[in-house]
């Protein structure tokens, strides 16, 4: 017989529809091809080029991201990805957030003799390796989507590559990160050893159709799959990991994690978690031990990230530890998703508001590092609001909306998320939640104290600043309080986005 003859031709024909969805993508690929050309081309500035094409790349990805937010739900390549606004508006966050970590790296890779062109490239792959988390139908997509991102992430989190800290956390996610994904991917061989399936919807009507299915290879294999994105999104006791990546990464590489690798692991997570029956199909007794995991999971991950951030004074490993605070608060919104009237777009709402102020906050702290930024301590922004009134106020901004003072955006997501808590009857763990908040309050203030009521320590800075990173801190505190004060625009996209999911 011939090999071609297996294939089905939907796989090979695409549709307008299906060609015009399939846009971001391409631009963001073939954007990592140009420049990786561009950054050999001996005529050229590598350094200017290299700059330009990648931010035109994501400019491009975001205007094509931005137009298909309201066409209808398709799906692409015999259902194994699909194309929809839930799909569409975390492709935005993921190229804002890898464009404005190209803007506040430029001047920061000067600084460090790292101006290396493959930094961009790097970047933009990621990107796109998120882009397909988020949009994979099929287990088996969903895990080369994953590695395309862990694997560029890897690299980026030791490109100093003179720094021992640098390449002790390159080294440590290298292989904690390939455990979790080998977890991930024998979880997804044993639901294809259940249900001889792959494609989560295809697992989803299997399980409807065939009850018997749910045997005890199915229940480890979901179980598997689970633990693999705990540990993506850093939930206790599998976040070990992040204080120490974090603290080595360069500090624009660090926001970046903070904010797209977070958002694109929790975007995959709800998208398989829903997909596969939580709420829906799956038994009493599975649904009932599945929360009491996650429950215990949301609880230890509040706790543990915020007192252990008490006690830290390095800036990097307080806002690695915050970080961990914020996945155990994301955890309650998943609990309560299919008891609440708002379902889980309170989490997508949680999620956007999280990656921008903290893109912000790892904006001032790239321009206040005077040295190798993993040392960066409390000390060093003492006096800063004497110094440099701005970055303080924008510091200031972004650690009140981290801890949920009004009028924020962190405020507005924590409230939503907490009020659809409320509504599934989940009350226990709201005031365990709304404690670890408080707790928050103290870490946070205390690098306002050094900012404004300490005397100026150190070195004295620099008096100006490149203007790429600048621009990027006050476009984050415009957002912060923008969504704070004004929320009905990221409101009715993130029901949109609830719905298509």
């Amino acid at each position: 017989m011939n090999t071609y003859s297996l294939i089905k031709p939907e796989l090979l024909m695409l549709t307008k529809e299906q060609m015009f969805s399939l846009m971001p993508y391409f631009y963001m690929f073939v954007g990592a091809l140009f420049t990786i050309i561009l950054s050999v081309n001996k005529k050229l500035s590598p350094k200017w080029t290299v700059f330009l094409v990648s931010l035109a790349t994501c400019l491009v990805g975001i205007s094509t991201s931005v137009a298909r937010l309201k066409i209808d739900t398709l799906t692409l390549f015999n259902g194994m990805m699909i194309s929809d606004t839930y799909s569409h508006l975390f492709n935005i966050i993921f190229i804002v957030s890898a464009g404005l970590t190209i803007l506040s790296s430029f001047r920061y890779l000067d600084k460090e003799g790292l101006q290396h062109p493959e930094y961009n490239v790097l970047i933009l792959l990621a990107a796109l390796g998120m882009m397909l988390m988020t949009s994979s139908m099929d287990l088996i997509v969903l895990f080369i989507s994953l590695e395309i991102m862990s694997l560029s992430v890897y690299v980026l989190v030791g490109f100093r590559r003179a720094d021992r800290r640098s390449n002790e956390a390159a080294m440590k996610y290298f292989i904690l990160g390939s455990a979790a994904s080998a977890v991930l991917l024998y979880g997804t061989a044993l639901l294809y050893g259940a249900t001889g399936k792959t494609q989560i919807h295809d697992i989803y009507t299997f399980i409807q159709t065939h009850p018997q299915s749910m045997s005890p290879v199915f229940v480890l294999g979901a179980w598997l799959v689970i633990l693999g994105f705990l540990f993506k999104v850093a939930s206790v006791p599998f976040h070990m990991w992040m204080p120490d990546v974090y603290e080595g990464a360069p500090a624009p590489i660090t926001g970046f994690m903070t904010t797209g690798l977070k958002a694109a692991a929790f975007a995959a997570f709800l998208r398989v978690f829903v997909s596969l029956g939580y709420g829906s199909v799956l038994s009493e007794t599975i649904q009932t031990h599945l929360h009491h995991i996650l429950w215990v999971c949301a609880v230890l991950t509040m706790v543990v990230g915020n007192v252990v951030a008490l006690t830290q004074t390095n800036l990097k490993r307080m806002l690695a530890y915050s970080s961990i605070a914020h996945t155990g608060y994301l955890l309650i919104g998943l609990l309560a998703g299919p008891k609440s009237d708002q379902g889980y777009s309170p989490m997508i709402v949680y999620l956007v508001s999280y990656a921008v102020m903290n893109l912000g906050a790892f904006g001032v702290l790239t321009l206040i590092s005077t040295r190798d930024d993993g040392g960066l301590n409390l000390n060093d922004v003492s006096g800063l609001s004497r110094r440099h009134p701005w970055l303080a106020f924008s510091m200031a901004v972004f650690l009140f909306s981290m801890a949920g003072v009004p009028p924020t955006a962190g405020f507005l997501a924590k409230y939503l998320l907490f009020y659809s808590a409320v509504q599934a009857n989940e009350l226990p763990i709201v005031i365990i939640g709304v404690l670890c908040s408080a707790v928050s309050v103290y870490y946070y203030l205390r690098v306002l104290v050094y900012m404004y009521m300490k005397e100026p320590q150190g070195s004295p800075m620099k008096s100006g600043f490149s203007v790429w990173p600048s621009f990027v801190v006050a476009a984050m505190v415009f957002l912060t309080l923008q969504i704070g004060l004004i929320p009905g625009g990221i409101l009715t996209v993130a029901r949109k986005a609830m719905a298509a999911l």
